[in-house]
This record gives structure tokens, C-alpha cells and sequence, in this order.
């Protein structure tokens, strides 16, 4: 038979050195592998892979090679000095002897390709290039001072070998050349060093900032040294397995380390106060640490599980880098969560307790309990100004989130003094930028590109795309042919242009590859001459911006062009544009899908969908912040600010979760909701605010990140903390106080004394879950003392258990009794907390048999049938049992009811209780008779009362009463009298041939010696009162004209004292 959650607990903590040791041998593992870990960050990390416009992207490229290339820019006062231009044709040379380097374009290249013969001086060079505009703001400046060397990379080069190989290159050349190179391979490579950098430099800054925290909060060294340890293993764990998976490190994954120890020292810092608390009163350090981890445990095992929640629904976005951190956060989260429930108790339980340990908690602080006083008074006293100013907060941020854009840019990812980032808006100033686009111009059939007009198309197309913002130079293969006609023709200026005749065309196509090469060929046109590539220079690099500009073109060709030619604007800052709409979609999904399980726990926990909705408010209302703070003031949604929103729910879900089921524990105890909300913000108020202070200065640490968007990730996530922070203290306690948190469970729990299943028959066998299940079908109903709960007769599906109080089970005597109790009534049953009632009626939806009266203040669980059939559909094996505890119910009721059957008839007659119908009827049949003998009869109603005695006699004494005063009336009566029970406290009593004052008399002497009698065996005497009435034949009297008046008689004689 397996051990359970806890014996497994009891067992590892009674063996610490094997924890210990276990937990040194799994680390040392992950540790072997961490040496092998490697950084890598790529623009290309912001890309989707199976989006549609990646794999347009990548036809592109199988059409026309990559456009990946890197521009080495050089300033001089004149790039074409003798001196100066024979420094560039050297750069150009090293450059294109560079592993990975296809071609290198460049004014020494330009110059071998049209001076064939080499004699040209660079003035006449100059005057030859400066009339072609395919070079001007491309290879040259238009004040001849900036030139670039253009290096084509090999499909399949690793960028920064070649990057490391021109900065070489750079770093060798004259001093007098302004020299750098740009490019989206230089970003790449500027974002990979730069996680590389902040890497090595942000987790000990971060562990530094947390142990000062601690140090403030604690001021005992091994409360610092614990928490640090138990978050560096899970640290330990987490980039060992992303060595031995051989996962680099990218920006995104860079957050991870400071996240951990944010999150984890969050957890150790509720762990490590409740173990203060629990060192008070504990006898060693044994029992400290288990008593602090039967209390911690499980909040803390649901605040991992909705963190990882929250960090596992990012799978749902599409990138690459998004998923990647969100598998490694998770397997960081579970890593602390196990290093917690095993490590740490491991190494709790060997630390000595102190020698003093009745003070207050080092934190506990007078000014910050009345902090929390405050906080409280808030909650309790102030709701009415404190929910309306969140209220108007919330609708101000989600007017906000109306318009946050969704935004990648990953040259704005770098900050503005980064060179990369000077570099890339530099070159744009003097030549053209470094961002590509390429727009794919079909024609669909072979050798469409010969003819003219097809050509003329291009040209047209490109005067557009020119004046197009952030759009600096277009090159096309009509700019190609140009400068091909320009050189076929002696360089006569008039001649650059395109070939007009058929003729023209296929002459200077044919000399294309001849004048400038295969490859340029191949980078702006299909071999069979159906297809074309228009590039476009941009310095462009944000995603909006590539998508306004794609919305432009294609709004362009379809007005302009022939419906018959085919478009694609593509390139990587499509894929980009593409992939960071995902963003908004993913983070709707993540968001849905971490809300719906999250209240799906707080669910499971309460069992109550009102506590799951009440938890959900709190931890919107960060993320409501949160984005309509990112509207309001400009920041874009980005790959890295769209972690915040999971993220910031599962730390929120964190402290909420605290909050309830230490409010849930507090409330429970005597259901008074203002001491339980006190109480609780004192509980875990301190370490709700110690956890936010901890998270908020472990993410400032992100603010020194060189990139931008962590560093605004760490700015928001401060915003974030300190909104959740609010949400837990004021706006949940102000809500829980309009739902009933404890659930049906705890309250029948609570008010039987022990749980369902063992204070209720109806519940015998069952699980705590199958309860659940029951109690989900049933509702509470509470009923006064001296309350119906229903009447003979009415009809109903429902049956009842009573969870507190006592009921009486009557039997009316008269049906037609006005009265909502019956005076004419017979007890049947006394019923207690834990009896069950009214099954059959819940059975047969037949009237009820009797009438149900609260004798006490009572709380019953009412069950219904059509619930109890969906119970049967659901979940048979519960209902099966549910009904075979009814069945048993039922039959202990049969067998009482046949022994009660017993117990009549060992009585004498005159405690069997007519129904007043056929009593009636006996009178009546006596009045004939006498009417007939012209005989006298008179008519005595006796009812025994209990005014004047105990007034703490249970219905069962009295009814015992009641029935010894019938025994004695029935010995002392004559044998022609008849005496019977009429109903619950009053018997009548038929006397024929006998006057009035006869009756009188016997009556009298009957209540003396019943009083004397009692009095003897009881020690007390109950109120005997009497009335009578005469039957006189000259009246048409009746039964119950004979019954009113005694009993109007009777109460005569009580008003007059008599």
C-alpha cells in the first residue's frame, strides 16, 4: 500500500543527508553540461516559421539567393583622391577574399567591370558613374565624400565569422578613413554580444540586490544564504538542461535567470516567514519545519502550478524565442518548487532553533502593523470611495489598451548610444539604408521581360516606390539594363536608359552576363525571364512600417497594372511584420487559456465559481494596468513586452492564493468576516509586500539590459508588481466581503463538527470528492425557531439533512385547521443535526405526510431530485451510492414506524389518536342516541398544559406527561364514559346520562388526583384545564357545536381565574 503526500514528506524530512546529497548529485549533473552552454540571438528570432509569408520568403530566396549583406561604409574628404580610392580597392580586395563573401560590389569592382582596359583616370570615372543614378546614394554619395563596399554573403554563412573578419579588416585600416559597417547581420550579432555581456553581468548584481533585501527583512545570515542557495540550483538546473539540449541562450531567454531569482526568493520569503511564526511554539527543528510545511505547501505548490500556468500558455505563441522561454521558465518554475518541498525543509530541520523565540518577527514592525490596520480600515470601512476610484482607474487603462500598437523592431532594440544603432541611421544620411525589401514582379509566362513595355512597367513602378517614406534607393534589373546599354553605347549619357526596340533588348540582355556577371543577373531576374526582383534600400525596421509600406505597393499595382502580373512584397522585414501580428493573437490565447485554468483552480479549490471569479478580478486588474499604461504613454507590444501579461498573472495568482486560503482558514473559525480580513492582511500582508518589494527590485535590474524592450519589461513589471500588489490588499478583500468564501463543505463541516461524510448517514461510505459532487446538487436553507418547513400535504421533490438545530416530526389531526401550526397535532418524530427528511417526497414527488416544524434555530442542506438525476448521469458510482444510503434511510424509518405500531397498542385506548373527522363522528352517533332516549350527555375538553412548570421539558417528557394524565383519567371514568386523545395536548371526554354538574364534579376530581398523582412521580404538576358542555335534545346541536363550546368554555374559565 503506497505512503501518502505526507508520510513521503515525513520520510525525506527524516532523511536530510540523502536529500541533501541527492539534491548535490542531480546539480553537479546539470553543472557537467554548463560549460557547453552557447549565446545566440538573431533577428531571425523574431520570425515565424510557418507563417505564409515566410515561405514566400523562402521561394524568394530559392529564385533570386538571400539578401542578406553587409555594407562597410567609408568617409573621406574625396573617395576618388588617387590615394584615397587606391585604399578603398584594397579594402574591396581583402573584403572579397573573406570566407563567406560571394561578391563584393563595390566603385574599384564597378571600375574593372567598364574600364577594360585600365587607363581611365578616376576624374573621367567619376564623370562616368556620377550620370548613372543605379550608383548615386548607393555605392556613392551625391558630394562624392561617402562610398560602401557591398558584401553579398554565400547562402548558408554563419554572419558573425564574417563580421569578426571585416572588423579585423577595419581595425587594420588607415587611421584617415572613417571606416564601420552596418546591416541587419551586424544587429544580429550586436543583440547576441550584448546577451552575452548582460548574462554574466545581471544575475550576481541580481543575487546582490536580493540578499541586501533579505538582510533588511531577517538580519540572520542563514535566512539570506538558504534562499539564495535553493534559487542558484534551480539556476543550475535550468541552463545545465538548455546546455545538454543545446539550446543557446537568446534575449528572450536572458530574462530567465533574473525572473528565477525574483520568483524564487518570493517563494523562500513566504516559506521562511511561516517558519518564523512556527519556531515560537515548536519543541524542535524537526516538528518547525514540518508544522511550516503543512501550512505552506500546498499554496505554494497552486502559486508554481499558476505560474507555470501562466508561462506555459506563451507555447501558444507561434515564436520561436517566446516558446522557448516559456518551456525553460517552466522547467525553472517546477525546479524550484521541487528544490522547495526538499532541499529546503532538508536544511530547515538542522538549523538549531534560536534561544529566544517568543519576540515578534524581526519585520513585524509597529509602524507596519499599523500600515496594514490601515489597509484594513480600507477594505472594511472605506469600500464606497476605494471601489469607485479603482473602478474609474480600470476604465481609464482599458481605454488605454484601445491603443496600444503592436510594434518589432529589432534596431529599436538596441539603445540609442549603441554603435550598431548609430551606424544603421548613419548610413541612410549620405547613401541609402541597410534594411531590405524585395518586391517579386511576375509575368507568368517565358521571356516576358524581353518586351518593352513589361520593362517600361518596372521603371514606372520604381518612380512610386521612390517616394515612399523611409524607402532611400530601388534598385531593379532595369537599372541593371541601363547601365548595360550606358556601357554598350561608349557611356553616352543620353543612352542610359532602357532599350526601346525589340532588338535593343535582346541585344543588350544578351550582353548583360558578359558586362556585369551571372550573379547579378541571377539577383534581379529568373533565368527564362517571367519573374523579376525590385529591391528597395530602406532604413526602415519597424514592423508597422514594413506593413504600411506592403499595403502602399499593393494598393498601387492593382490600381496601375495589368491583372494578369503576380506581386509579392517579401523579405525579412515582412516575416517580421508578419510574425509580430501573431503577437497579438498568441497573447489573446495565452491570456484566455491562463484565465480559464486559473479559475478552473480556484474552482477546484473552493468549489465555488464566485471565489474563482473573485480571484480572476485582482489579477486582471494589473494586466489592465499594465496595457493601458503601455497605450497611454506609446509603448509597443513587442516579442519581450508580451510576456508581461502571463507572466504578471502567474505572480499575481501567487500572492492571491496566499491571501485566500489563509482568509479561508481564518474565516472558518468562527465565520465573523471583518476579524478574518484583519487577521489575514496581518498574516500575509508582510510577506505579500516583502515578495512584491523583492520582485520589483530584482526586475530594476533589467533596467540597466542593453536592450530597450527588456529594459521596458523590467519598468512594466515593476508597474505590474506594485498594480497586483493593490489588487491583493484592497480590491480582493473588498470583493470577498460580497461572496461566502468557505465553501458548502466547511460550512456543514463547521457547524456539525466534523466533516459531511461522518455527521450525515445520508453521506455513509463516501469520498470526500463524491460529497463534493452531492453537495454541488444541494443549497443551505435556514429556518427559524417555531418555522414551517413544509406541510402535510404540500408537494415537493426535495428532501432535506439537517446540519444544526432540532426539528419536530406532527401529524395534524385537522385537516381544515387555518392555523399554519395545527393545534390538533400528534408528535411522530424529534429530528437532530445530521438526520435527513422529506425522502418521500424527494422520492415520489407525493404529498407530504406530515407537517415539519423548527424547534430551534435550524440550518438544513436541501437536495433536489432533478440535480440527484444529473448527479446519476454524471457520475453513477456516486449516485449508486447516494441512493443505497437513502434506501437504509429508509428502511431504519420503516422499522421505527413499526415499532411505534407496537408501542400503541401496548397503551390503552384513550391515548390513541383519532383523526378529528371520525372522532366526530362517534360524537354525533352518541347525540342521536340521546336524542333519541330524550337521555343527557355532556362534553369535557381537557387539555394539559406546561405554563406554569419547566420551561426546559423536551417534547418527548411532555408528550410522556401528557399520556400518564390519560392513564389516570381512564382508571378513574366509569365504564360508560369514553375517553380519547384528541390531539397533541388535549383530551375529550364523553360522558352520557350525565348532567352538567356531574360532569363538573367527576372533572374536578380527576384533574386533583392526576395533579397529586404527578406531582409524587415527577416532582411537578402540570396545568389541567377544563370545559364543558351539555347536550340538551330541543337543540339541534352537533359534535363540533359541542366542541366549540367547551372550548369556549374553557377559555372563559382561564380569563376569569376561576
Amino acid at each position: 500500500m503506497g505512503l501518502s503526500i505526507w508520510e513521503k514528506f515525513e520520510w525525506s524530512l527524516q532523511r536530510p543527508f540523502f536529500i541533501i546529497i541527492a539534491t548535490a548529485l542531480i546539480t553537479g549533473l546539470f553543472a557537467w553540461h554548463l560549460p557547453n552552454l552557447s549565446f545566440k540571438t538573431s533577428v531571425y528570432d523574431l520570425q515565424i516559421e510557418n507563417l505564409p509569408e515566410t515561405a514566400r520568403y523562402n521561394d524568394f530566396k530559392k529564385n533570386f539567393g538571400s539578401d542578406e549583406i553587409i555594407r562597410v561604409v567609408i568617409k573621406s574628404d574625396n573617395v576618388f583622391d588617387p590615394i584615397t580610392f587606391r585604399k578603398i580597392e584594397l579594402l574591396s580586395e581583402t573584403a572579397a577574399k573573406i570566407e563567406g563573401v560571394r561578391r563584393v560590389i563595390s566603385l574599384p569592382e564597378i571600375k574593372k567591370v567598364i574600364d577594360v582596359s585600365g587607363n581611365w583616370d578616376l576624374e573621367k570615372f567619376h564623370a562616368v558613374v556620377s550620370k548613372a543614378e543605379l550608383f548615386l546614394e548607393n555605392l556613392l554619395s551625391t558630394d562624392g565624400k561617402t562610398t560602401a563596399l557591398t558584401l553579398a554573403l554565400k547562402d548558408g554563412t554563419e554572419p558573425q565569422a564574417v563580421i569578426r573578419q571585416v572588423r579585423q579588416m577595419l581595425e587594420a585600416a588607415p587611421a584617415e578613413l572613417k571606416l564601420y559597417q552596418t546591416g541587419m547581420p551586424l544587429v544580429s550579432e550586436a543583440l547576441a554580444r550584448y546577451t552575452e555581456m548582460d548574462f554574466f553581468r545581471l544575475p550576481p548584481i541580481t543575487f546582490l540586490v536580493i540578499a541586501v533585501i533579505l538582510l533588511g527583512l531577517f538580519r540572520k545570515l542563514q535566512y539570506i544564504i538558504i534562499p539564495i542557495i535553493c534559487v542558484g540550483l534551480a539556476l543550475v538546473w535550468t541552463f545545465g538542461l538548455m546546455a545538454y539540449l543545446k539550446i543557446p541562450l537568446s534575449m528572450l531567454t536572458m530574462i530567465v535567470p533574473v525572473f528565477l531569482v525574483a520568483v524564487g526568493t518570493a517563494y523562500c520569503l513566504h516559506i521562511v516567514s511561516e517558519y518564523l511564526t512556527s519556531i515560537k511554539e515548536a519543541k524542535s527543528s524537526f516538528e518547525a519545519t514540518y508544522s511550516t510545511f503543512a501550512s505552506i505547501s500546498l499554496p505554494t505548490l497552486l502559486a508554481v502550478l499558476t505560474t507555470v500556468i501562466g508561462l506555459g500558455s506563451l507555447l501558444a505563441n507561434r515564436i520561436t524565442a517566446i516558446q522557448e522561454f516559456a518551456i525553460f521558465s517552466c522547467f525553472g518554475m517546477v525546479s524550484i518548487l521541487v528544490i522547495l518541498l526538499t532541499f529546503l525543509p532538508a536544511v530547515l530541520s538542522f538549523l538549531p532553533l534560536p534561544a529566544e523565540r517568543g519576540g515578534r518577527h524581526p519585520a513585524a514592525k509597529p509602524i507596519f502593523a499599523g500600515f496594514i490596520d490601515k489597509v484594513a480600515d480600507l477594505n472594511l470601512k472605506h469600500q464606497k470611495i476605494v471601489l469607485p476610484i479603482i473602478g474609474a482607474v480600470v476604465l481609464v487603462c482599458l481605454i488605454g489598451i484601445f491603443r496600444i500598437q503592436v510594434e518589432t523592431n529589432p534596431v529599436g532594440y538596441l539603445k540609442d548610444d549603441a554603435p550598431v544603432r548609430r551606424n544603421f541611421n548613419d548610413i541612410y544620411q549620405d547613401l541609402s539604408g541597410s534594411f531590405p525589401i524585395n518586391i517579386a514582379m511576375g509575368g507568368g509566362a517565358a521571356d516576358f521581360f524581353e518586351n518593352s513595355r513589361n520593362l517600361d512597367d518596372i521603371e514606372r513602378l520604381q518612380e512610386f516606390l521612390s517616394t515612399l517614406d523611409g524607402v532611400d534607393k530601388t534598385l531593379s534589373f532595369a537599372d541593371y539594363l541601363k547601365l548595360v546599354n550606358y556601357v554598350l553605347n561608349q557611356f553616352q549619357p543620353e543612352y542610359y536608359r532602357l532599350p526601346q526596340e525589340g532588338f535593343e533588348v535582346r541585344m543588350v540582355l544578351n550582353n548583360f552576363k558578359t558586362v556585369l556577371g551571372e550573379d547579378i543577373f541571377n539577383r534581379f531576374m529568373k533565368n527564362d525571364l517571367s519573374q523579376t526582383n525590385i529591391l528597395l534600400l530602406t532604413h526602415l525596421s519597424s514592423s508597422s512600417k514594413f506593413i504600411q509600406l506592403r499595403e502602399k505597393v499593393l494598393a498601387f499595382v492593382e490600381q496601375n497594372f495589368s491583372k494578369d502580373l503576380q506581386w509579392s512584397v517579401t523579405g525579412l522585414g515582412m516575416v517580421i511584420a508578419a510574425s509580430s501580428h501573431q503577437l497579438t493573437i498568441g497573447q489573446i490565447k495565452s491570456l484566455c487559456i491562463t484565465m480559464i485554468l486559473v479559475f478552473a483552480i480556484m474552482f477546484i479549490l473552493f468549489m465555488s465559481s464566485k471565489v474563482g471569479l473573485i480571484a480572476i478580478l485582482p489579477n486582471l486588474f494589473p494586466i489592465i494596468i499594465n496595457f493601458g499604461i503601455m497605450g497611454w504613454f506609446g509603448i509597443e507590444l513587442s516579442m519581450v513586452t508580451s510576456l508581461i501579461a502571463c507572466i504578471a498573472i502567474g505572480l499575481a495568482v501567487d500572492d492571491t492564493i496566499h491571501y485566500l486560503v489563509r482568509y479561508n482558514r481564518e474565516f472558518k473559525k468562527d465565520l465573523d468576516e471583518k476579524r478574518a480580513i484583519r487577521d489575514t492582511l496581518h498574516q500575509v500582508g508582510r510577506p505579500i509586500i516583502f515578495t512584491t518589494i523583492t520582485l520589483c527590485a530584482a526586475f530594476s535590474i533589467l533596467l540597466f539590459l542593453s536592450f530597450k524592450p527588456t529594459a521596458i519589461f523590467g519598468v512594466m513589471m515593476i508597474i505590474t508588481s506594485l498594480s497586483a500588489l493593490i489588487g491583493d490588499l484592497i480590491l480582493l478583500p473588498s470583493l470577498i466581503q460580497h461572496i461566502e468564501l468557505v465553501t458548502l463543505w466547511d460550512l456543514i463541516q463547521l457547524k456539525l463538527g466534523r466533516e459531511p461524510r461522518r455527521g450525515i448517514p445520508l453521506f455513509n461510505g463516501l469520498s470526500r470528492t463524491q460529497v463534493h459532487y452531492i453537495l454541488m446538487a444541494g443549497s443551505l436553507k435556514k429556518i427559524e425557531a417555531g418555522g414551517v418547513l413544509f406541510h402535510k400535504g404540500d408537494v415537493s421533490n426535495s428532501m432535506y439533512a439537517i446540519i444544526s438545530g432540532t426539528m419536530d416530526v406532527y401529524d395534524p389531526v385537522s385537516q381544515d385547521d387555518s392555523h399554519p401550526i395545527p393545534e390538533s397535532r400528534v408528535l411522530i418524530n424529534q429530528l437532530k443535526s445530521g438526520d435527513a427528511l422529506g425522502e418521500m417526497g424527494f422520492l415520489r414527488s407525493a404529498p407530504r405526510s406530515a407537517t415539519v416544524v423548527a424547534t430551534s434555530s435550524v440550518e438544513l442542506l436541501q437536495i433536489n431530485w432533478k440535480l440527484i438525476k444529473r448527479l446519476q448521469w454524471l457520475y453513477p458510482p456516486t449516485a449508486q451510492k447516494f441512493f443505497i444510503n437513502l434506501m437504509g434511510i429508509t428502511c431504519d424509518r420503516l422499522e421505527s414506524l413499526t415499532e411505534c405500531f407496537s408501542e400503541i397498542k401496548k397503551h390503552s385506548d384513550s391515548n390513541v389518536l383519532y383523526d378529528r373527522s371520525d372522532f366526530l363522528k362517534i360524537v354525533d352517533t352518541e347525540i342521536q342516541r340521546a336524542r333519541h332516549c330524550c337521555a343527557r350527555l355532556s362534553f369535557c375538553l381537557l387539555r394539559v398544559g406546561f405554563e406554569q412548570v419547566k420551561s426546559d421539558l423536551d417534547s418527548a417528557a411532555k408528550d410522556r406527561t401528557i399520556r400518564a394524565v390519560g392513564n389516570i383519567f381512564n382508571a378513574e371514568i366509569r365504564d360508560w364514559d369514553t375517553l380519547h386523545r384528541y390531539d397533541e395536548q388535549s383530551y375529550t371526554l364523553l360522558m352520557p346520562q350525565t348532567s352538567i354538574d356531574e360532569a363538573q364534579h367527576l372533572c374536578n376530581q380527576m384533574k386533583r388526583i392526576s395533579e397529586e398523582s404527578l406531582l409524587k412521580t415527577e416532582g411537578f404538576s402540570p396545568n389541567i384545564e377544563i370545559g364543558w358542555a351539555e347536550f340538551s335534545p330541543e337543540n339541534d346541536d352537533t359534535g363540533v357545536d359541542l366542541l366549540a363550546r367547551a372550548s369556549a368554555e374553557m377559555q372563559r374559565v382561564n380569563q376569569s381565574g376561576i
